[in-house]
């Protein structure tokens, strides 16, 4: 049982490796990247600030967690 643990444990640490490797190789400094990230900040910018909404319920009233 021991010996199957160790293979299991090895087995996802393998694919952590791998995962990190895939995620080392990943250009974020392209162009297309780079105007992405632009046209995102531009539309958060001038996006409209939104109420949020109220509590349909008195907070004051409430009863306290037991």
């Amino acid at each position: 049982m021991d010996l199957f643990l160790v293979a299991i444990v090895l087995f996802l640490l393998t694919n952590i490796a791998v995962a990190v490797t895939m995620l080392r190789r990943v250009n974020l400094h392209n162009d297309s990247v780079l105007a992405w990230e632009q046209q995102q900040t531009t539309a958060l910018r001038n996006s409209p600030v939104v109420a949020l909404p109220t509590a349909p319920f008195d907070t004051v009233r409430l009863p306290e967690a037991a």
